[in-house]
């Protein structure tokens, strides 16, 4: 298959928003690409993310645990399983005035992140990676999972011509940087826990998974980092920051990454996700590559540039050389779906495949205005 690349122009003028009946947010619309106040007060009505990493759960050396099980999840309960679909809502839409700046700083969370304490992470026997262990309430230690290497770390990575049928490493990535150029990387939250709320945290192993990958984007310029205003993707951060070696945390809440900015009509949505247990990343995925579904979505093209070229280029990209952004698989997946020009697989409509934890993707722009984009992945792998 041909590579190709996309460049995306990047939005000059000012942003202005009419101010409309609030109403409109859940009224399905003629308009392709309208602005996304019309939106901002709607629940996205999606439910939360499938595809825990099964790294993150087998204890290597114990064949008999189930390596896609997460240990901590009671296993009589599968809607309590984070790699499971859950029927409840997960990710709401913005909190944020319909009228106001869409791109407004939101309201963070007063929850303290989760610390672990008694957590060590050291080399496998078997070489292929580093396992996560915790002390446990006996004082034992505890297999949480294993922070695999790169398998494709021996494939080159062309700047200029990436591949976008597959997920390139964050690491190689902000290694062939160029001094004059800027990248803002928008990835998926760490593993979290069973809870899908405001308030959830993350795992032990969901921790370290974050600081892996602060390790592998750790330089001396201080970055920036964007989260939604759930707890879980602000400890994502705080822990890629710990990775990167930086002492300060500049962050902020966004109502606008919570998940809702592909939904149309929260009621259509609805409706489709309604027709199975996983009808909503079958309509979402289905809808990402082949279209249809207009009662329920934006275009995806149009939205996708809308938000790279408006918030990530217009906004975050601003802030610092190097940005993080975090948010969730909804959002991610028809994002990464578009930054790839619909060559990445993530069909779930046909083979399950979802977008997994720490996976999104990275724009970079450069010192001439231009935007590229791509698919990345900062752990083993982007798929579960």
């Amino acid at each position: 298959m041909k590579k190709q690349f996309l460049i995306l122009p990047v939005l000059c003028s000012s942003l202005f928003w009419a101010c409309g009946d609030s109403s409109s947010a859940t009224e399905p619309s003629n308009d392709p690409n309208p602005p996304a106040s019309e939106i901002l007060s709607s629940d996205s009505g999606m439910s939360p993310e499938p595809g825990a990493q099964s790294s993150a759960s087998a204890d290597p050396s114990d064949p008999t645990v189930d390596p896609t099980v997460d240990p901590s999840v009671d296993p009589s309960n599968p809607t309590l399983d984070p790699s499971q679909p859950e029927s409840s809502s997960g990710v709401e839409g913005p909190t944020e005035n319909p009228n106001a700046d869409p791109y407004a700083v939101g309201t963070d969370i007063d929850e303290p992140s989760y610390v672990p304490e008694g957590c060590e992470v050291k080399p496998l026997d078997n070489g292929k990676g580093n396992g996560v262990y915790c002390l446990d309430s006996l004082g034992t230690s505890s297999f949480k999972g294993t922070l695999f290497a790169d398998p494709d770390a021996d494939v080159a990575y062309d700047p200029a011509n990436p591949d976008l049928t597959t997920f390139t490493s964050v690491e190689k990535v902000f290694k062939a940087l160029q001094p004059d150029e800027k990248v803002v990387f928008v990835l998926r939250h760490a593993e979290r826990n069973s809870s899908s709320g405001k308030t959830s945290h993350l795992t032990e192993f969901g921790i370290f998974s974050a600081q892996s990958v602060g390790q592998k984007i750790a330089s001396e310029d201080p970055a920036y980092y964007a989260h939604s205003e759930y707890v879980r993707t602000r400890e994502t951060l705080e822990n890629i920051a710990k990775g990167r070696g930086e002492t300060g945390f500049n962050h902020d809440a966004y109502g606008v990454l919570n998940g809702g900015w592909f939904i149309k009509n929260d009621s259509a949505f609805n409706a489709y996700a309604a027709l199975s247990t996983d009808g909503n990343y079958v309509a979402t995925t289905d809808w990402a590559f082949n279209g249809g579904y207009e009662d329920a979505f934006y275009d995806l093209d149009s939205r996708a540039k809308q938000f790279i070229d408006e918030f990530l280029v217009g906004v975050i990209s601003k802030k610092a050389r190097v940005s993080v952004v975090n948010t969730h698989d909804m959002f991610l997946a028809p994002l990464t779906i578009y930054a790839s020009g619909r060559q990445i697989d993530l069909r779930y409509y046909e083979n399950r495949s979802w977008i997994t934890y720490l996976a999104g993707i990275a724009v970079v722009i450069g010192a001439d205005g231009s935007v590229k984009v791509l698919p990345v992945k900062g752990l083993e792998s982007g798929t579960t």
